[in-house]
């Protein structure tokens, strides 16, 4: 209990025995990267097990034109019914008799439901367990296939965008041939899904045109599923390389957004529409599924990759036909930058950079993070003295 930063008393017990409160002259940027390092090593020396976690993209095509999406210049393709055949196959060959956990994603998943539906039939007959969620916009479900979803594909979770109120996200979203309004068709698939026991997370992307319709959209919310329990509702940040809808540039800084996240994610949790119980710090290296052995992607011709949001060629890891076959690739994607700029910040421990991603340089949810940990550690304490 030697050189800490404070007096030590029996009610700090467990912020030192967590290394939350540690030595002066403790190193904790070599500390943690040197137990990232052995916890890699270790887990490269085990015999992987099996392939338990995938993200299948049935299709890239979709039926909105969001101006932000990554995916624009992508081809669209749709999965063929050989190709689920393949997938089927690859699956029990490599989840080595456990439970999976598949991510529908897309371009829109549900463009493709007959794809999905060919392949959760296939790992039925073929007996094996798992389970499902999906990314989605949401507009081409309807009780008939929600109903379904829950009963074949196994479906416990959804994500869906819903980037501001009626006037916006009709504008923002500008589906192809529709002649409905998407907004409320939206909003009643919501809450066809909550009805069904699946859990749904309403995802605002907001840069500085749209945050202050959060407010609404919580209000609406709150009218159409009050009685729902499983609903979560969260802000994202656009990133600042896309144009807005009107092809200007009205994106906040990384401060700015850091900023909002905190705020508006604040006003959702105190509304009960966000559950997420916040965490103290804690250590982490493999947090992105592309650095995870286990983890794989799968694209609509049967390439496989390790990051969703990265399918360029580049990326490739493999097909469903020959396995995982770039090594190379796979071990880039287990390399971490380390920045100095994070060496002395409370959440590096958990925030691991890989050299690959994309968002390598983004720390918008640091303000949030951070705001959330002081809260814990006050509360932590108060309720040790009290004791």
């Amino acid at each position: 209990m030697d050189n800490l930063p404070m007096a030590y008393t029996t009610e700090l017990s467990h912020l030192v025995t967590g290394h939350y409160l540690v030595p002066e002259d403790c190193d904790e940027h070599q500390l943690v990267v040197g137990i990232r390092k052995l916890l890699r090593m270790l887990e490269d020396t085990k015999k992987t097990v099996g392939i338990t976690h995938y993200t299948i993209l049935p299709t890239t095509a979709c039926n909105a034109r969001c101006y932000y999406c990554f995916e624009q210049g992508v081809r669209p393709e749709t999965m063929t019914e050989q190709t689920a055949i393949d997938v089927v196959e690859f699956i029990q060959s490599h989840c080595g008799n456990q439970k999976v956990f598949i991510r529908w994603f897309g371009g829109e998943p549900t463009i493709a439901a007959n794809r999905i539906d060919q392949i959760c039939k296939g790992l039925r007959q073929l007996g094996v367990d798992f389970s499902s969620k999906i990314t989605t916009n949401g507009y081409l479900f309807d009780d008939e296939m929600v109903a379904k979803a829950c009963d074949l594909w196994n479906l416990e979770s959804a994500m869906v965008s819903l980037d501001g109120t009626e006037e916006r996200y009709n504008k923002v979203k500008a589906y192809v041939n529709t002649d409905e309004n998407a907004y409320q068709r939206v909003l009643r698939n919501v809450g066809f899904l909550l009805t069904h026991g699946v859990r749904v997370s309403l995802r605002m992307n907001f840069d500085r045109d749209n945050y202050r319709e959060f407010a609404d959209l919580l209000l609406e919310a709150k009218k159409r599923y009050q009685e729902h329990t499983l609903l979560n509702v969260y802000v994202h940040q656009i990133n600042d390389h896309y144009p807005n809808v009107d092809a200007g540039r009205i994106h906040g800084d990384e401060e700015w957004f850091g900023k909002k996240i905190l705020e508006l994610n604040r006003l959702s949790r105190d509304l009960g529409f966000l559950h997420k119980k916040p965490a103290l710090p804690f250590l982490d290296y493999r947090w992105c599924i592309a650095a995870r052995d286990d983890a794989i992607t799968i694209l609509p011709h049967g390439e496989l990759v390790g990051c969703p949001e990265q399918i360029g060629p580049d990326q490739f890891k493999g097909t469903l036909k020959k396995g995982v076959t770039n090594t190379d690739l796979i071990c880039s994607w287990k390399q971490f930058a380390d920045y100095e700029r994070c060496w002395d910040c409370v959440l590096f421990p958990g925030c691991v950079k890989i050299i690959n991603c994309a968002g390598k340089d983004r720390c918008f949810y640091k303000l949030e993070r951070l705001s959330q940990a002081k809260e814990l550690i006050v509360r932590l304490v108060d309720s040790s003295i009290r004791e």
